[in-house]
């Protein structure tokens, strides 16, 4: 734009007035160049603070997916002893032992998750 307004073609403004939009075109590219400066700085910024969202997003799934693990043979053994089958072997005296193994596999999972700094 700015070189077409140089050229006057149509003698529209005076001589004096041309050296006016050099300045100003230089003023437009000097502030082009700094919005693009703002436009990567603020993508930087954003890119951080999503690192540090993915990051806490991370830890909680892990988290979640520990006590997931924890519970799914806990299910596993309720889903068995749960049925009430008349037939079932230990159906009187088997719900003591089966609270028992239960606390067992709880404390053998964070036992292991411990040990390897999962949990």
């Amino acid at each position: 734009m700015q070189k077409e307004l140089d050229e006057n073609e149509n003698h529209f403004f005076m001589k004096k007035h041309l050296k006016y939009f050099g300045t100003i075109s230089d003023r437009a590219d000097g502030l082009m160049s700094k919005t693009a400066h703002l436009l990567e700085y603020a993508q930087q910024i954003r890119d951080a603070y999503q690192a540090q969202v993915d990051e806490k997003q991370n830890s909680n799934m892990q988290f979640l997916t520990v006590i997931s693990t924890i519970f799914f043979p806990l299910t596993l053994i309720t889903g068995w002893y749960g049925m009430n089958f008349r037939d079932m072997p230990e159906l009187e005296n088997g719900y003591p032992g089966v609270v028992v193994l239960s606390m067992i596999v709880v404390a053998v999972c964070i036992f292991v998750f411990k040990k390897k700094k999962i949990f």
